[in-house]
Parts: C-alpha cells; sequence; structure tokens
C-alpha cells in the first residue's frame, strides 16, 4: 500500500511545479523604451540650399521598444543650437513623429546634427539618441541665375547671359550706363554705342564784335571876329566832339572787362577732399576726372557725377547737363567690402563763352551799345549844329 502511493504524490508535485513556472514567466519578461534617430531621416525643405534663404529642417524620430514614450529633439549647426527643443510623443512600435526648427543658410559648408534628450521613460538605449547629417555645400547665387556671386557681374540682379556692352565689369543688368560713354542710358539715345552721347559739341568762341568809335567831329576857326556866343558855341561843340567818344570808348572797356570775367577760369588741376581723385576743367561745363592711384587687383569703384550720369572708368571726360552744382561722388569698394567714398561740388556757371546763350547776350549788349552809341553821337552834332546857327 505505501509503495503505489509515493509515486502517485511524487507524480502530482512534478505537476505542480511545471504549472508554477508555466503561470509566472510572463511577469519574468520586462518592459523597454528605445527611441531612435537616424541621418537619413532629417531633411530640408527646399531640395537647393542657397545662401541666406531661410529654410526648414525636418528630423524623424521612431519608437522600436514596447513602451509609449516622449523625449524633445534639438538641433545644432556645429556646437550652436538651432531654434528650441522639439517635443516628440511616440506609441510603442507605432508610427514615427517628425519635428522641424528653422534655419538660415549660411555662408560655407555646414551639417546638421540632431540629438534627443529627456525621454519619459528613460531610453534604454543611448546609441541610437543621435544623428549628424554630412556636410552641405550651400550656393551663394543671391539673384538666382544660375551664376555664382563670386562670377556674377550683377550680383543682386538676374542676368544669366552676363552681357557686359562695354566690358567694365558690371553687367548690363545692372550698369547704368551700358556703353561706357559717360550719359547715363536714360538720357543716352543709344545706350549701347559708346561713339553716341547725345550731348552737343561745343561751340568754338565766336570774336566779339568790334566796337565802332565815332569820328571826332573837325572844327575850323576863322579870322574873323566872332561874337561871344559863337565861343561859346564852339566850346561847346569842342567839349561834345571829346565826350562822345569818351563814353564809347568806355562802355567798351566795361564789356571786355566782362569778358575777361566770364573766361577766367583756368583748366588747372585740382584734388578732392579726400585726394582720391583729380578734376581738371576742360570747358564750361566740361570736366576731366581721373583716379588719384590705380586701382588694384580686387578693388571696384564707380563715378556718380550728380546728374543722372555714372562711370567705371578711371579716367573720364564728362560733361554736365547744364549750369548748376553737382556733386561728384567716387566709391571705392575694397577686396574685403569695406566702401571708402570721396566727393567734390562743382559748379557749373552759367556765365562763360562757350555758353551759347551768354554768346547771344555778349551780342545784344554789343548791338545795342552800338547803336545807343551811333545815336548820341547823332543827336548831340544835331544838337551843336543848331546852336551854332543861333
Amino acid at each position: 500500500m505505501r509503495i503505489r502511493f509515493f509515486p502517485r504524490f511524487v507524480v502530482a508535485l512534478l505537476v505542480s511545479v511545471v504549472c508554477f513556472t508555466t503561470t509566472r514567466s510572463p511577469i519574468v519578461h520586462a518592459s523597454f523604451v528605445d527611441l531612435a534617430l537616424d541621418s537619413n531621416n532629417i531633411s530640408f525643405s527646399q531640395s537647393t540650399l542657397y545662401v541666406g534663404d531661410t529654410v526648414r529642417i525636418y528630423a524623424r524620430v521612431r519608437n522600436v521598444g514596447d513602451t509609449d514614450a516622449t523625449a524633445y529633439v534639438l538641433f545644432y549647426q556645429g556646437g550652436m543650437v538651432i531654434g528650441q527643443s522639439q517635443p516628440v510623443s511616440l506609441r510603442a512600435s507605432g508610427n514615427p513623429d517628425d519635428v522641424f526648427v528653422d534655419f538660415t543658410v549660411p555662408n560655407g559648408t555646414f551639417n546638421i546634427r540632431a540629438v534627443l534628450q529627456g525621454a519619459t521613460p528613460q531610453d534604454t538605449n543611448p546609441e541610437n539618441d543621435g544623428a549628424i547629417t554630412p556636410l552641405y555645400s550651400p550656393v551663394a547665387d543671391a539673384d538666382r541665375d544660375g551664376v555664382i556671386d563670386d562670377s556674377d557681374n550683377c550680383v543682386n540682379d538676374a542676368n544669366a547671359d552676363q552681357l557686359d556692352t562695354d566690358g567694365d565689369g558690371k553687367g548690363d543688368a545692372c550698369d547704368t550706363d551700358d556703353d561706357g560713354d559717360g550719359v547715363s542710358d536714360a538720357n543716352d539715345p543709344a545706350p549701347l554705342d559708346g561713339t553716341v552721347t547725345g550731348i552737343p559739341a561745343p561751340k568754338p568762341v565766336a570774336a566779339a564784335a568790334p566796337v565802332a568809335t565815332a569820328p571826332t567831329p573837325s572844327t575850323t576857326t576863322t579870322a574873323s571876329t566872332t561874337s561871344s556866343s559863337s565861343s561859346s558855341a564852339s566850346s561847346t561843340m569842342s567839349s561834345s566832339s571829346t565826350t562822345s567818344p569818351t563814353a564809347a570808348s568806355t562802355a567798351a572797356t566795361t564789356v571786355e572787362n566782362a569778358v575777361a570775367a566770364i573766361t577766367s577760369s583756368t583748366s588747372k588741376l585740382t584734388t578732392s577732399p579726400l585726394a582720391r581723385f583729380t578734376s581738371k576743367q576742360v570747358d564750361w561745363r566740361t570736366y576731366e576726372f581721373t583716379l588719384a592711384d590705380q586701382p588694384e587687383d580686387g578693388v571696384r569703384f564707380s563715378w556718380d557725377f550728380g546728374d543722372g550720369a555714372t562711370s567705371v572708368q578711371p579716367q573720364i571726360t564728362h560733361a554736365f547737363s547744364g549750369p548748376g552744382t553737382y556733386t561728384v561722388t567716387l566709391a571705392i569698394v575694397n577686396a574685403d567690402g569695406t566702401t571708402l567714398s570721396d566727393a567734390q561740388i562743382f559748379d557749373v556757371s552759367f556765365f562763360h563763352l562757350d555758353n551759347p546763350q551768354v554768346m547771344m547776350l555778349i551780342g545784344a549788349l554789343l548791338s545795342a551799345l552800338f547803336v545807343f552809341g551811333f545815336a548820341f553821337i547823332k543827336l548831340r552834332r544835331t544838337y551843336d549844329q543848331g546852336t551854332l546857327h543861333q
């Protein structure tokens, strides 16, 4: 009887152990959190990155664990944080979550790093909590014409053809004087032909009209005895005959002095206030401008003559549009981007013999003086003759 009972007891005990082990096994299995970032899942809102553009950086985060979790994503360019941390909430083995920040594309190569931080519950696998992209080389093309800024002759104006009519290094798209003749395109009847400026050539100086001198009337003396009235008349006539030519001579001298004052301007060389350029007057409204120093490689310069005309020639002869006050400015841009300038004020006087209007005025004045002198002498003769006959 005892021999049969023992085997049954052993069997029951074994069955109980097996059942206990089987029912407790799920409790032994532990849960885990595993958030993951991958460099292949970092992207930009634009396929082509241009220097200075504001773009959006995206990162996709996955939860490959078996527990829901939250965390924050930080973006870096080198050691500099981009924007603010972005929160993510991820379901266990569920869909990924996308986050983004706005970013200004720098000038030069760069890469982007994304890092997961502050996971709740704690991430059990930190190996995939960060990702870094390869290096990107952005395009420096401000006007988006397909020509990079370093080779573009109009950085801010699209001109894929790079047309430069006058060969001054400044493309027609941004050059206000395409043919380099010193006349702005707006005032140039042929903006692409440097031989046509639309500025009339200075007229030659006309010789001043001769001033007529009234002849001195002759006087005769008679041996006969004259009355006191005849002597007085003769004295008056003699006085008038010497006074009239003197008045005409004085008027002529006044005109000559005015002409001399008008033409007294010299063509001496003058230097700008900061000695960056020199100028020399050619005629009443035309000057020759020259850079004081020969520009080095990489240095750009431009003239603004204050009347709408510009130029990039190192030496240029410019005719101002007419009488007035003009500020001529020279701007110099060094290779490092620093800008220097120098300016000088020029007064183009109306009173100059090269000015056709002045010549007309002088001619009219001389004509009036001639007529006045002739009329005065004739009137004086008539008066003197009438006095002698009395």
